[in-house]
Order: C-alpha cells, then structure tokens, then sequence
C-alpha cells in the first residue's frame, strides 16, 4: 500500500471498526466470541486487499444483504468476505452472529427477524461506501464512455431543438402527445398490446395537466440568477455579470436588453462589445468524486445559459410549490419520499424504485411531448438548452466535442425539476391505467400519500409498479434494480433504508482526520450521528482521532461545533470564559469553522445588474465582485453561553 491517502485511511478505519465491534459486543453480549473471530477475520483480509475491503467490498455484500431481505432468503455471492459456514448452510462466516439474528441457517429470512442486527449488520458492510475517495483514469474514462454511449442510444432531437426561432405554432406541429409518436407507440403496442393505447392516452392526459397546472410561463415574472459552480465559457476570476455572448436562439425567448443588463442605457451602452448570436456555445464535461469505483459526471454551462436556466427553474419550483403538484413533488425537501419508504416498508404496498442514469436518458422527444401543452415553457427550455458537451480524455488530452440527443446534463438548472415532472407523469399516468381510473385532477389528487417523486427516487404503489418500469423503458428509461425494492419489507429512497418501518440506514464515514478545516467538520458530523445512534464507542474513536482542537460538549440541538450530548452539558468547563460588557452576555473560547469569502472588484456598471440580482437587505453591507471559491477556517473565538444549550 504506497498511497500515503489510503494508508491514512485504512489505519483510521481500523481504528473505526474496532470501536464498532466494542458498540456490537454492548448490543449483543452474548456474540462477544464472534465478534473477536470477525474482528481476526477482517483483519487478515485486510492486510491482503487494503483499502477496497472497506470502500468496495463491504459496500457489496451491503448490496447483496439488502436484496436478500427483500428477497426473503440469504444466497450466496461469491464476494470477499461471504464465504458460508459450511458447504450446507450459506450463512458467511464473517458477522455469522448477527446472520443468524435475521435468517435461519439455511437462508430463509426468518419471520421476526432481529432489526437491530440489520441495523448493525448494514453499519459494517456499509460504513465506509461514501468514502470521499478520487478514482483511477480508467475508471472516470469508462464512467465518460458509457455516459456518450446512453447519449447515443436515444433518438435523435426533432428539428424544433435546433431551429434559431421557433414559435408555438413550432410547437404544436412537432409534438402531437406520446400516443402520436410513433417511436413510443410502436414500443408501446410491442411491450404492453392492448393496453398501451390506453396508457399512452393517460400519459398524454396526465402531462397535459400537469403542464398547464404549472400555468403561463413569463420570465418577467421570475427570477434570473448564476448557479454557484462554474461556468464552461468563464474563469472563476472572470466576471459572470458581464455576458460576452448571446446566441440567436437565446435571444428569441430571452431578449438581452430586458434579460443581461440592469437597464436599456446599459443594454444601448455595452451590447457593441458582445457577439450576438456568431457562436453556438458548449458545456464542458467535468468528472468530480464520488465513490471509489466511479465518478460523479457533472457539466458546467454556458453563463448566459445558466443565467436563463435559473429564471425558468424559478418558475417551476414556485409553481409546483403552490399548486397541488406539491402533494406529489417537493424540490426542497426529501421528507415526503422518506415518509412513504418508511410506510413501504411496513405492510409492502408501496414500491420505491430507483433509475440508472437518469438525468443522461431523459430525451427531447419525452420533454417536448410533456410539456407540449405549455408552449411558452417548452420554448424556453429550447432556448437554454444547450446542445454540445466537450470534454478532454485525462489520458491523451485530447479534446472532443458531441452534439448531444439527451435534453441535458447534470448541470442544466433545468434538469431536476424536469425529470421529476417528467417521472410524475409518467408514474400517475400508470396508477389511474392500472387502477382503471379517468385521467382527472379530482383522481390523480386522491392519489396523494401513495405516489412521491424526487429526482429519480420514485414511491409508487406496488401493484403498479410492474406497469411503472414497462413504461419507463419504453421512453427510453432504465430501472437500477439493485436500488429498486418492491418485494419483502426493505425499501431505499432520498438517504431512507427502512426495514418493517425502521429505518435502518447506516451512519457514512467520510474520511481520514489531517487537522484540515473539512476534515475538522467531517469527522464532527460523523462523531455526532454515530452518537445519536447509540454507537458510543465508535463515536468515541472518531472524537480521539481530532487532535488538534479542544472540542467542548454541547446539547444535541446546539449549533456549536462540538460533541453532541443527549443530557444538556451546560457551558464548557474547560474553556476560557469572560463576560462581554458591551453585549451583556457570558462567552466562551472555543474552536469555530469560519467559512471566508472574497469578492474580486467590478469594474464595470454589471456591479448593478449584481446587486438588484441579489437583492441584499438595507442594513446588510454589501458590496459587489466576483465571489471567490469560499475558503473554511477554523478559529478560536469568543461564543455565547446560551449557544451551548438546547434552543
């Protein structure tokens, strides 16, 4: 093991996993023998493989334990680790103790299986798979690979998605409903016979619905913004107030006098300088961590693109908030979902299934014909869409530009709330089919409290959701079975793992400790959720690893950096105390993570279209510039008595 970031750690992780062996002996008395051998076991495996025992292995046979509860039976993988007892019983060796608290040594699960032991069982597999972790080249390039190969699996984009003004006449000739496309009817008859004139209606129904519920899209009435990452056309010192081009298409929906300046004296006075409409402009494909195995594939859009993005994702995220839409949708909160896994999982009559790449298979075919019954929001989203991606091969540097036949990227402000109505529709549409219910607002609003959607985590009911995935492939979507559950009484959606309405979702390590300000605040958050699930050893191990600072306890509920405590600690005993006269208040010194931003200065009148963008309050002192990265630092300073305490 040469990598000095993976020998740091595999020695944390040690250190980790012996604490949760002690927090298992504390759970489990009676297994204290087993768990001495499991500790040996891992060990000599580790000593072996290193660091993929943590980050690739365990995470493996988590996969494969959540499938078998599902499934009702443990069967043997063939992974690390998970060699059975005997030829005869398929239980693995390592963790048998806790195997057997769920499921009967010849593999059936048994009828009240011990959730406890899944919970602690899921912490070991699982503990170390969110590892903040870089992959290799060849596997960020095959992650590239497969992403331009499922671009190249959809159907072309209709002419409307290149043409420079299209109108909503454009519209309505182009996209006549999925029961008039053909390519979907013709999959549709192949897959479903005579059920799919009809569900292919409903869809049409429902999406019209949904898309005229949304009402009149205005972008007068909404707000234009930057995204907070980078833009592919501009340094992160480079002014993004300051738009150098415009293409023709974005000018049709989106007038640059009334859309890029603060007002028409600085439209009249700096639109000489720009390049109206002489280049197409691109998104850049930008691979960022996710797991050991693969990155995360992100792209970063035109300014100009982004700028428009944000006004139109404004839109739809108020409107659905406002709307009944809202019941089944919700932008900003996860809650929903996570309700109805738990619900899920308690009596199995609501599935949750997952999608493999789905932002990368949502086609312009599937939105236009969604959103045809809206046609000033389809043209909108036309006009920002932006059809080249480039993206240069880390292995040869070479540079490679593709028009693509996806509607976007993950980048695109527009992506989410798109594929969620898209995912909506598509899942109401297969409820009221199957339940063989009219396609009203009165019969899709009943449905609410059994169909959520966020992203691709879909709730659906299970009878349903055969008829879900067929429809979902036919519009070119593809389900991840490892992360889908209807069967058994597992279920998985928005961070929830629910088992008979428990949620057994593990604590995530993150990574080693090295007195860094993120590795500071990491290892708190980590600390802390492992003890607010009684994992007090363990919490315990990762606490000892922050060396460099004093962490004083504080209230579960406190916001104070520090260690969490379920009895109210009061203000620290060990830190420097003083009473501040000015603000009449007892203060303490401890350790604060300071997040510091700077701005580089504008030189130019964009400084206004910034500040009425932002719109800070009149007694904030704002000044305008170029935000630069933020930087995190943590400082002593001087911290109320009353921040210690529960609020």
């Amino acid at each position: 093991m040469t990598n000095p970031v993976h020998k740091s750690y595999v020695t944390e992780l040690q250190k980790v996993y012996t604490a949760l062996f002690a927090d298992a002996v504390l759970a489990f008395p009676d297994l204290r023998v087993e768990f001495d051998k499991d500790q040996s076991r891992l060990s000599r495996v580790v000593e072996q493989r290193g660091l993929p025992t943590f980050v690739v292995d365990l995470p493996a046979l988590g996969k494969h334990l959540d499938r078998c509860l599902a499934n009702g039976e443990y069967t043997t993988s063939g992974l690390p680790l998970s060699r059975g007892y005997t030829r005869r019983i398929p239980i693995p060796e390592f963790l048998r103790g806790l195997y057997l608290l769920v499921f009967h040594d010849n593999g059936r699960l048994k009828e009240n299986p011990d959730v406890e032991a899944i919970v602690f069982l899921r912490q070991f597999l699982l503990c170390a798979k969110k590892a903040d972790l870089n992959c290799g080249i060849r596997e960020v390039e095959q992650e590239v690979l497969g992403f331009f190969n499922v671009d190249a699996s959809l159907p072309e984009p209709e002419i409307f998605w290149s043409l420079q003004a299209p109108c909503t006449e454009d519209v309505l000739r182009t996209f006549r409903g999925f029961s008039e496309n053909e390519r979907y009817a013709s999959r549709a008859r192949a897959s479903l016979g005579a059920r799919a004139s009809r569900l292919l209606t409903n869809l049409d129904s429902v999406s019209s619905i949904v898309s005229t519920t949304l009402g009149v899209y205005d972008f007068r009435e909404w707000n234009f913004k930057h995204g907070p990452g980078a833009v592919s056309d501009k340094t992160s010192r480079q002014n993004k107030y300051c738009f150098g081009n415009w293409s023709e298409r974005l000018e049709t929906a989106f007038p640059l006098a009334d859309c890029g300046f603060h007002n028409l004296t600085s439209w009249a006075t700096n639109v000489d300088k720009m390049e109206i409409g002489s280049q197409e402009p691109f998104s850049k494909l930008i691979d960022v961590p996710k797991t050991f195995k693969k990155p995360r594939l992100i792209a970063s859009e035109p300014s100009e693109h982004m700028w428009c993005q944000q006004n139109v994702k404004h839109y739809m995220y108020r409107r659905v908030h406002g709307s009944w839409i809202g019941d089944f949708v919700r932008f900003d909160d996860q809650s929903l979902n996570q309700q109805l896994c738990l619900e899920g999982s308690r009596d199995g009559r609501l599935a949750t299934v997952d999608l493999s790449a789905a932002s990368d298979r949502v086609s312009c075919s599937a939105v236009g014909e969604l959103f045809r019954g809206n046609p000033k929001l389809l043209l909108a989203l036309q006009a920002t869409r932006t059809r080249y991606v480039q993206y240069t091969w880390p292995s040869n540097a070479k540079c490679e530009r593709v028009q693509l036949r996806k509607y976007s990227t993950m980048g695109n402000a527009t992506t989410f709330p798109v594929e969620s109505l898209m995912f909506l529709s598509i899942a109401l549409a297969c409820v009221l089919t199957e339940r063989k219910l009219a396609p009203t607002v009165q019969n899709i609003r009943f449905l609410a409290g059994q169909v959520a959607v966020f992203g691709d985590d879909i709730v659906i009911p299970e009878g349903c959701r055969e008829l879900f995935v067929s429809l979902l492939e036919i519009l070119d979507f593809k389900v991840n079975t490892e992360k889908s559950f209807w069967t058994g009484l597992f279920r998985e959606s928005c961070g929830v793992d629910a088992y008979a309405g428990v949620n057994v979702a593990p604590v995530y390590w993150h990574r080693a400790y090295d007195g860094k300000p993120e590795s500071v605040a990491s290892a708190v958050d980590v600390m802390n959720n492992f003890y607010s699930k009684f994992f007090i050893n363990t919490s315990a191990a990762i606490a000892s690893t922050v060396t460099r600072y004093v962490l004083p306890r504080v209230s579960t509920r406190s916001g104070v950096l520090g260690r969490k405590s379920f009895v109210d600690p009061g203000p620290p005993s060990t830190a420097k105390c003083r009473w501040n006269k000015d603000l009449q208040r007892t203060e303490f010194y401890v350790p604060t993570i300071k997040i510091v931003a700077t701005r580089t200065s504008i030189q130019d009148d964009s400084a206004l279209l910034q500040y009425f963008t932002e719109a800070p309050p009149p007694h904030i002192m704002w000044s305008g510039g170029i935000p630069q990265r933020p930087a995190s630092k943590i400082r002593y300073g001087w911290v109320p008595a009353d921040k210690f305490a529960s609020n």
